[in-house]
């Protein structure tokens, strides 16, 4: 796996030696930042084309084998259609002329032959339903490997599904790489959990690095109680949450409607949290019981005057004044 991660590595800072001298407005980003933001935009097919090559490359001087066989089977696993559930738009509609343009170009260019991978395409489902998605795109992966034809796994809309999946496929064989440019959950970070899980797009954990340097971090963290730059300290989550919203819908019985996954906004300010507390000890102490937050449906119908309620809740919480 370290072996992959190199190379990953290497494909982005390769790849931006060629493609700087063509680029006037983009030297304020990092190398690694410019490179995903073109994979991200799939505006150049061969980028993507050229990390695979490099990922199977890695593959092939990583195995314990003496012997290969040919084709490598790579599973794109994504949902076929645009839904709500779905917040960046990711299908396999659009990712799919993308990985067919890449390996023509590739081919004709004579870097690799033709019949040296093979991609094969599965619906999460995502897009019928956000729970059960996570079974859809299992099953899909699961029945290419018991097919012979699994050597690597990309895609994925949703981090459960990513979650599912990685944990299953690292015990198949010697493991199956996945590669994705979702999955920003902190959590997925965890090596032995994830051992060959890749994200292009780094995690939600070094957007709450900034966050902290911004208005937490004075001087070394060593210091025993943490200021903020700019004078907070009593903060409050205020996020869109269907799981955990204070207007989620109930029964007359008193229990709630239906299940609900956590949103991106829950997972990132997860990560924000766990910064927090791990870098401070003035936020390990004051967050140690609960973190005061409130979590509420953006997607529900509600009145001004439910929202005035709750930012007078978030006001009063973060010792404000609210009129």
């Amino acid at each position: 796996m370290s072996l992959l991660k190199q190379m990953l590595n290497l494909a982005s800072t390769s790849f931006l030696m060629h493609e700087r001298a063509a680029i006037s407005s983009t030297l304020l980003v990092s190398p690694q930042q410019l490179f995903f933001r073109r994979y991200r935009s799939m505006t150049n097919s061969n980028s993507f084309i050229l990390l695979i090559l490099l990922f199977l490359h890695a593959q092939l001087a990583s195995s314990i084998t003496s012997t290969v066989k040919l084709p490598f089977n790579v599973i794109l696993v994504l949902p076929e259609k645009e839904s709500n559930n779905d917040k960046f738009g990711i299908t396999m509609d659009k990712a799919k002329p993308v990985v067919e343009i890449s390996v023509e170009d590739v081919v004709k260019a004579g870097w690799m032959p033709r019949k040296f991978i093979n991609f094969t395409y599965h619906d999460s489902r995502y897009w019928e339903d956000a729970i059960l998605a996570e079974r859809w795109a299992t099953v899909g992966v699961v029945d290419a490997y018991c097919a012979g034809r699994l050597d690597a796994i990309l895609g994925f809309a949703d981090s459960y599904s990513l979650a599912t999946v990685a944990k299953v496929s690292a015990g198949f064989g010697n493991g199956v790489p996945v590669i994705t440019t979702a999955g920003m959950t902190s959590m997925l970070g965890a090596q032995k959990t994830y051992p060959f899980l890749t994200r292009m797009q780094g995690s939600y954990r070094q957007m709450a690095d900034s966050i902290y340097k911004l208005i937490a971090y004075k001087g070394e963290e060593k210091i025993a109680k943490s200021h903020s730059a700019i004078g907070y300290q009593n903060l409050i989550f205020m996020y869109h949450d269907k799981r955990r919203a204070i207007n989620r819908p109930q029964v007359s019985t008193g229990e709630q409607v239906g299940e609900d996954l956590s949103s991106h906004c829950y997972f990132s300010l997860y990560a924000i949290k766990m910064f927090f507390t791990e870098k401070s000890l003035f936020f390990k102490e004051a967050w140690k019981i609960q973190t005061p937050s409130l979590a509420f449906d953006e997607e529900i119908q509600r009145t001004t005057e439910e929202v005035k309620s709750w930012l007078k809740i978030v006001s009063e919480l973060a010792n404000g004044m609210f009129n």
